[in-house]
């Protein structure tokens, strides 16, 4: 048994022996109140935070030393507070945060690649039209561009307005700042761009006979 674990253990008995002698709970006509007040502490897995604040002249970390020797706490300074919320809770929020961005980066760009090449292969006999009066493929594949662009701009107009409106109705939501709305900007354009390249090359290969045929 470990320091930790024998000052729990002592503590335990200690609360159980001041709920014994109580007689408030242990009532000679209610049979089994000490037993169940003794369990329902023992199985709670409930904790109690007590914030205290220190007065000038006194350090954090001796304060902290004297509760944990003499009060058997656990105590935490600022400083060990901040690294357990920062290198726990929010570190694994993060990782499941980008994990799930991550994969709705990928739906998305195979979601905008399979539109633009659809519209694409619509206007196939048109692009070899443009080929065929001479149209450079600079031209060609701009034009290809500005269509996946102005699909990423309009989901991503829709995507913010719905976001600021709709978030504050549920529990829990991430909060947005100006920098990361300015991110997301510019990654939904990475994407769309990125997903264009396969309608792209499909309509530079295009046979300018084609548009006669």
């Amino acid at each position: 048994m470990d320091a930790r674990c024998a000052r729990a253990f002592l503590y335990s008995n200690s609360v159980s022996s001041r709920v014994e002698a109580n007689p408030a709970f242990n009532r000679p006509g209610v049979p089994g109140l000490v037993e169940a007040i003794n369990a329902s502490q023992s199985s709670n897995s409930m904790v109690n935070a007590v914030l205290v604040t220190l007065e000038p002249g006194h350090g954090a970390d001796e304060v902290a030393e004297e509760l944990r020797r003499w009060k058997r706490l656990t105590v935490y300074t600022r400083a060990q507070m901040e690294n357990i919320l920062i290198g726990k809770l929010i570190a694994t929020s993060a990782r499941q945060i980008g994990m799930f961005l991550g994969i709705l980066s990928i739906v998305s760009a195979a979601i905008v690649a399979f539109i633009i090449y659809t519209l694409t292969m619509d206007k196939i006999r048109e692009i070899a039209v443009l080929k065929l009066i001479g149209t450079r493929n600079r031209t060609i594949a701009w034009m290809i561009l500005q269509q996946a662009l102005a699909l990423g701009a309009i989901g991503f107009v829709v995507g913010k307005i719905t976001a600021t409106f709709a978030a504050p109705k549920f529990p829990k939501f991430v909060l947005l700042i100006p920098g990361d709305t300015v991110i997301g900007f510019f990654a939904v354009m990475a994407i769309c761009t990125l997903a264009s390249l396969v309608a792209i090359r499909m309509a530079l290969k295009v046979d300018p006979a084609e548009a006669i045929s």
